[in-house]
């Protein structure tokens, strides 16, 4: 539940403007370490699991149910086909009948009606499929419902490429096209990130030659990617932000997402997490889509402060080592953000200043001026919260889909969850219902591929991402999908076999469904806003960077 000093933002903060703000030059370190297109599981043999268990109904309260959930791909399917990477880079949507999801080393189609698996495959079969040879991972997935097209992208065959697939219809088991452009030549286009307006595709990439060497936002009218030919790149518009070290560096950003939104308009909206800054930035390219598009000026908005992200916490075996050793990634918006009736909603993790714990940030923008107008976390103590992703459907309702694990050995395991919002008239999200608790890990001590009762070895990455979708043929329900912790590769635990007796991830998908609720009326939130609003201002600072 979030607390008052974060509801209690001030009628201030919704009128202030922008001023600027300077920064040294120093990128946070957390940045400056590229993430592996793909790191080898340590291997095993077997059969590939069957269709999972569909799990109908649920709790949930008056804000949310779960009306259906099943397991997706795990590393027992990929590891068999010679495609088992650690972390799974967990992604999906939801289309008209169909969900489709896309990991490192597998691509799987599901029937949304009954949740039965009628594709699995490895990801270099999929992109041959397709028309292209290898892929390096990194993918994302999403569903363009006015085109009635899927779209997915992932590194090429080189980590310097990006290729995007385009289903030729609405059915994900294809047939599908292929496009690639070059993303960041000589380098890697890390973490390729996927976004659409009215206007065009979007996919902001972090740049490695091995070092750090900035960013880049690759802009691709919509309607070249979903022609009827089959998709081009050809007239990609690349914003390039290079990286020296200097105090002149312009700041547009990492892992830069563009805003989602079905909203007409001329220019696309961008968001993303600083490079120097505890900070979000907001700017626009205008003409998007257009050979002459360009970049306006970068909006910094510092909120309530945040500190690097430590490990996450999970209960441990005697003996294993550090209970602390989830990766809960860094500060980077690592999921969609949505644009609806003028407002940007964004979900990132972050620790909380005088904190140890990682939450998650929920904020809310205003797409005109930039003002915050809601923010808070998603935490509590003894916890942790990360790898939050979000969707908002047209009536302001949002699903945030959300990680989370504690040292607790009741209730501490790594559990993929859900919580459900409602939007105020004034813009503020109010939670409706109790928290849906969608999957709860196998084992209590996951090690990312280390060997049971040793301690853990090596970075323990997760994620690095999940998703929430908006069902295009029911405004009112939502997909979610994230990772949990499968039991150890045991005998005597799964029918893969002894193998090297290491941890394995799994992923989860749910259906949830909402109803529409009553709003607090706008009188009354402003005055509760007034009220505590004076304590607000005093804790929060709201500045801009120039852009340089």
């Amino acid at each position: 539940m979030r607390n008052a000093k974060l509801i209690g933002l001030s009628v201030a903060l919704l009128l202030s403007s922008a001023s600027s703000l300077a920064h040294a030059g120093t990128i946070k370190p957390e940045y400056l370490e590229i993430e592996p297109p793909l790191t080898p599981s340590e291997g095993a043999s077997g059969a590939i699991s069957g269709s999972p268990t569909v799990i109908y109904g649920g709790g949930g309260g008056s804000g949310g149910s779960v009306i259906k959930s099943f397991e997706g791909i795990s590393l027992y399917d990929t590891v068999p086909l010679g495609r088992g990477f650690i972390p799974p880079d967990t992604m999906g949507a939801v289309g008209k009948t169909q969900y489709m999801e896309t990991v490192n080393g597998g691509v799987a189609v599901f029937d949304k009606a009954t949740g039965a698996r009628t594709l699995f495959q490895s990801d270099t079969a999929f992109w041959a499929g397709a028309g292209k040879v290898g892929t390096n991972g990194d993918p994302r997935i999403m569903y363009n419902a006015p085109a009635d097209k899927w779209i997915a992208l992932s590194f090429g065959a080189s980590v310097a490429d990006i290729q995007i697939a385009v289903s030729t219809t609405s059915d994900a088991l294809g047939p599908w096209k292929s496009t690639s452009f070059t993303g960041f030549a000589g380098g890697t286009a890390d973490y390729p990130t996927l976004a659409m307006d009215t206007n065009a595709v979007y996919i902001g990439t972090n740049n490695f030659g091995p070092s750090f060497k900035g960013t880049t936002l690759n802009v691709i009218p919509i309607g070249d990617l979903f022609a009827a030919l089959g998709p081009s790149a050809a007239a990609v518009k690349q914003f390039n932000t290079p990286y020296t070290g200097g105090p002149a560096d312009a700041d547009r950003g990492y892992a830069i997402q563009g805003v989602n939104s079905s909203t007409p308009g001329a220019n696309g909206k961008i968001i993303a997490a600083s490079l120097f800054d505890a900070a979000l930035l907001r700017y626009d390219v205008l003409n998007a889509g257009m050979a002459g598009a360009t970049l306006t000026a970068t909006s910094g908005i510092l909120g309530s402060g945040y500190a690097s992200n430590a490990p996450a916490r999970q209960p441990y075996t005697t003996g294993t080592g550090n209970p602390r050793i989830i990766d809960t990634l860094d500060d980077r918006i690592s999921s969609s953000a949505y644009e609806v009736a003028g407002k940007i909603y964004t979900v990132h993790t972050v620790t909380e200043a005088g904190s140890d714990r990682t939450s998650l940030r929920v904020n809310v923008f205003n797409s005109t001026t930039n003002a915050i107008i809601d923010e808070f976390d998603i935490g509590a103590p003894g916890y942790d919260f990360y790898q939050g992703s979000l969707a908002v459907n047209a009536l302001g309702q949002v699903v945030v889909g959300f990680d989370r694990s504690g040292t607790s050995t009741v209730d501490g395991k790594i559990t993929f969850m859900a919580r459900t919002f409602n939007t105020s008239g004034t813009g503020h999200l109010y939670q409706t219902g109790a928290d849906l608790v969608l999957k709860v890990s196998n084992t209590d001590s996951y090690h990312n591929g280390s060997i049971f009762g040793k301690p853990a070895a090596g970075r323990q990455r997760w994620g690095d991402y999940s998703a929430v979708s908006l069902d295009p043929t029911d405004s009112s329900k939502f997909w979610a999908i994230g990772e949990f912790a499968r039991e150890f590769n045991t005998l005597a635990e799964h029918p893969l076999g002894s193998g090297s007796n290491t941890s394995r991830w799994g992923t989860f998908i749910a259906e949830i469904g909402l109803s529409p609720t009553s709003v607090p009326e706008p009188s009354t939130w402003a005055m509760t806003i007034l009220g505590l609003g004076l304590v607000g201002s005093a804790m929060r600072r709201r500045r801009a960077i120039a852009q340089a």
